[in-house]
């Protein structure tokens, strides 16, 4: 730093001093002497000759001092500048990368980049503001070099411009990625989502072509609600493609994806067959109408007489079936973001009211089968009573098939969300202690001497204990993300994936650079 701070005249008048050093006290302990041996007026004659060159000397020697402190503050601004210099350099080419807003990982990757720099944003500016605070008590200089050119203050105003730029554009930029990021997530739980209602809706369609459901008012249901997902089953499967066809869709969103197409194609395909299907309703002559009945078995002391009973009662339990058939697929349809606490909050307040629904039901089971059971009890024809039978089974079957489900998964939604909520707890910590690892590495800069190299390997060397140390935070993290794995497979466990993706991919990159 000498070459940028000192002129050549000023370093040989530093190394003339330094030489003439032991003459000037060779010449005080001389004069002295000879002082003592002098008259009385010569000795007061030298020792005032003696006083003129040693104040020159102490005026010397004080200016040297001063030129030696001016040229240590001002090499100790120029490192900070470059170092300073060099960060802006870096957050600047991370602002102007551009990613493929479809590639996920480089997506990540980028954000994790930008998140770093954004953190370090509050302690660069105090270390900018303490720059132009030491560039303002530099000493002036007058020489030709960079620094005595213009001082640091021209580097300080530079740097200001260039700081004012990146302090806004950072937090932007990582408002921008996460957004994508979170767009590129939904994709994925949408296409997860929408395979499992799809599957689902497979499920039933089957269910009501192998019944002969032709006409039930589930089948209307279903078909409205397919017509109803139609843009949203069309829109996820198309951007999807797109994905997979850029290689960027991973391996599992990639096998949804081909789920989802399939089944897509079977429930149009199955509703297309079951409208073909479906009888033709004709007029009738005025006054006539078509009507389920069932035959009521009336004992008197004449004999056992039957007559119709009318409509209400299968019309109703018909109802009650076809109802149940679409609570069961609600239930099973409605999957949860694994790790999303408000998602499955969502998720539980369905079951909830799918449950709320099915107690208010009961009185209407009950009194169904109730009617069912006196109707078996008037009759002693066994095909009647075998009907009446299997009627109120399969309704009490079906109603208590779907009460089950829906409480089971209730239990399971309580279960995930409080899995979830420590899943998030432990992560959010491994995620702080990894980011506060990024500023430390960021004050690394160059090495030139034996002092810096060893303080940067005590540094790195507090640095790697306190990485171990965080290890076992990063560890109970990840296995809470394996049992969240392994216990809600059949729900949309990209969110925790995700997440532990680039926990690790944090975790490799700071090792490999400590």
């Amino acid at each position: 730093f000498a070459a940028l701070t000192c002129s050549s005249s000023q370093l040989e008048l530093c190394n003339q001093a330094s030489q003439r050093r032991p003459a000037v006290e060779e010449v005080s302990t001389t004069g002295e002497e000879i002082a003592l041996q002098s008259s009385p007026s010569e000795a007061v004659a030298l020792r005032s000759r003696l006083a003129d060159l040693h104040r020159c000397w102490d005026n010397l020697s004080n200016g040297l001092q001063r030129l030696e402190e001016g040229r240590k503050h001002q090499a100790s601004v120029l490192v900070g500048i470059d170092e300073f210099s060099r960060w802006l350099d870096e957050a600047e080419s991370v602002v102007e990368t551009e990613v493929d807003p479809d590639d996920e990982k480089q997506v990540q990757d980028l954000l994790v980049k930008v998140k770093w720099q954004t953190a370090e944003l509050p302690s660069r500016g105090a270390a900018l503001a303490g720059l132009g605070r030491s560039a303002r008590e530099a000493p002036e200089a007058g020489t030709s070099t960079r620094f005595e050119r213009q001082g640091p203050k021209g580097d300080i105003k530079h740097l200001n411009t260039r700081w004012t730029a990146v302090s806004g554009a950072l937090p932007e930029k990582e408002k921008h990625l996460a957004e994508v990021l979170k767009g590129l997530t939904e994709l994925q739980q949408q296409v997860g989502q929408l395979g499992v209602w799809t599957a689902s809706t497979k499920e039933q369609l089957q269910a009501f072509q192998k019944a002969g459901l032709l006409g039930s008012s589930s089948l209307q249901a279903t078909e409205e609600t397919v017509r109803t997902k139609q843009a949203d089953v069309e829109a996820a499967i198309r951007r999807a493609e797109r994905l997979s066809h850029k290689e960027t869709l991973n391996p599992k969103a990639k096998e949804r994806l081909v789920q989802l197409k399939s089944d897509w194609t079977v429930v149009n395909d199955l509703l297309r067959e079951l409208k073909e299907a479906a009888p033709v309703v004709t007029s009738l002559p005025a006054g006539q109408s078509v009507v389920q009945t069932v035959t009521v078995v009336t004992v008197t002391k004449e004999g056992t007489t039957m007559k119709p009973e009318g409509p209400s009662l299968p019309a109703r339990a018909a109802e009650l079936t076809d109802w149940l058939a679409l609570q069961d697929h609600t239930v099973r349809s409605r999957i949860a973001v694994v790790g999303d606490l408000d998602d499955i909050s969502d998720a539980s307040q369905t079951q909830k009211r799918i449950l709320g629904e099915l107690d208010h039901k009961r009185p209407l089971l009950e009194e169904l089968i109730t009617t069912l059971q006196n109707l078996k009890n008037k009759t002693s024809e066994p095909e009647t009573r075998a009907t009446l039978t299997s009627t109120g089974e399969k309704l009490l079957a079906a109603y208590e098939a779907t009460h089950r489900l829906a409480s089971g998964r209730l239990i399971q939604l309580n279960e995930m969300y409080h899995d979830s909520a420590q899943w998030n707890e432990a992560r959010h910590e491994a995620e702080q202690l990894l980011a506060s690892a990024e500023p430390r590495l960021a004050r690394f800069g160059p090495v030139t001497t034996e002092v810096l190299l060893a303080k940067r390997a005590a540094e790195l060397k507090a640095l790697g204990k306190d990485l171990r140390q965080w290890k076992i935070s990063l560890d109970a993290a990840n296995d809470m993300a394996k049992k969240l794995l392994r216990d809600y497979t059949a729900d949309d466990t990209h969110r925790v994936e995700e997440i532990c993706g680039q926990l690790q991919h944090t975790w490799a990159d700071l090792l490999r650079r400590t």
